[in-house]
This record gives C-alpha cells, structure tokens and sequence, in this order.
C-alpha cells in the first residue's frame, strides 16, 4: 500500500518536473543511461562551492569544477543538466537550514536573529549575493528559510497575506547588506575609484550624498542593523 506522500509524488507525474526540481528533492533524477556515476551529486555540489567561495562564480565553470574530480567538462551533465541547476542547487545547500528554535513570545527579535543567520551564511559564501534572483525558490532548504520567518511572523500584528511580503522583505535586505559588505571587503575597484573622485565631481551637484560619503564605510554592520531594526518597527506599527 502507497503512503500518501508517494501517492502525492505520483500525481505530480515526477518524469516532467523539471531536473532541478528532482534533484533538490530527491526525485530519482539520475539517469540510468552509460557507466555508474563515479561521484554523487552531493560530492558534485561540495567542489562547486568550494570553487565559487574561493573564485567567486566567475570562477565557476563546468570546465573548472570538472579538473579537480578527474572528468571530462560533459560528463558533469549526467549529474545537472546546466550550470544554472548547478548554481541553483548550489545556492540551496549553501544556506542550508535555518536556525532550529521555536518562535518566542518576542517575534521582533526572532526576526532579527533569523535575519542575522541568514546573513551569516552570505558572509560564508559571498558568492550567493551574485546569483540573479529570477523566481520564487523552489528547494528545500531555500523553502525552510522562508517557512521559518513565517512561523516567527505568524505572532506578529501583521495580516496573514503580508506576512510573505514582509518575509521576502528581510530577505532582500540581507542579500544587499550581504553584496555591499563583500564589495567593501574586496578592496579598490573602479567603482571605489570613482567613489574617491566624487568629491571633487560632484560636490556642488550632489553636495549632501558628497558630505555623507566622507564618513567611515568600512564597517556595514550598523547600516544592517539599522535596516532590519527599521522595518521591524515599521511591522509592529502595522497593528
């Protein structure tokens, strides 16, 4: 007799859901075709990562994940059919799970703690605030992140249909805080470049973005605290 979970699989008919989809969940999508898979997929995931966080996805190339695992740059495609299931897998286990604590009474501060979590595992993997955010995500522990703020929302004054809203919210704060920290990290650039010469471009143009930008910038974590500490309060305003 099926369980109803394998009952539910069967419905979706498996075989036309999309290859990251099946493989995220563990939907049986290896093929069966040629030799057995000298590596898991999970041992696939575990180089990409390892290259993105020490070359950024620029660095990342079928080409470049396939030399160290001994592989030809097509055989990768018997374990992902592209490099964006590759990076969307990626992405999926890079955040990993959420912190595994039960909603308090103090939903302000589960939120802000969920959101520092969050931002720790961008801090690990810089990589993650380069990846284009083209959808909703549609993996599991992607999926876990967002369940978790909602439970932690559940408790706040916000209506049921914010509080996804105010979810995917948070998220894009961490994912800008996470992308400005990096570039601050990184060093000169041509855009650091510029930033120097601006003074002196724009100072009558822009004269009070000339006077704010004088200031210390190498330490984002106020400007994060400020965003999070600011959209809280705008949410428990919302009762």
């Amino acid at each position: 007799m099926h369980s109803q979970r394998e009952a539910e699989l069967e419905s979706l008919q498996i075989a036309a859901l999309p290859h990251v989809i099946r493989l995220a969940w563990g939907l049986g999508a290896a093929t069966n075709r040629g030799p057995k898979p000298k590596y898991t997929t999970d041992r696939i995931l575990g180089e990409a990562i390892r290259i993105a966080d020490e070359d950024g996805l620029e660095g990342l190339s079928m080409a470049s994940l396939a030399a160290p695992l001994g592989l030809a740059a097509t055989a990768l495609y018997r374990y992902v059919d592209s490099k964006e299931t590759l990076i969307e897998l990626m992405v999926d286990r890079a955040v990993g799970h959420p912190p595994s604590t039960e909603p308090s009474s103090e939903w302000s501060r589960d939120a802000r703690n969920w959101a520092v979590a969050l931002l720790d595992a961008y801090v690990r993997h810089p990589w993650l605030s380069d990846v284009v955010v083209t959808g909703m995500p549609r993996t599991p522990n992607s999926l876990e992140w967002i369940e978790s703020l909602l439970n932690t929302l559940a408790g706040s004054p916000l209506s049921q249909s914010a509080q996804l809203s105010a979810t995917l919210l948070l998220q894009g704060i961490v994912r800008n805080h996470a992308a400005l920290m990096r570039s601050v990290s990184s060093g000169a650039s041509a855009a650091d470049s510029f930033m120097a010469l601006l003074p002196a471009l724009g100072a009558r143009a822009y004269p009070r973005l000339t006077a704010e930008l004088q200031r210390e910038w190498n330490n984002v974590s106020d400007e994060f605290d400020f965003a999070v500490a600011t959209v809280i309060r705008g949410l428990a305003a919302q009762g």
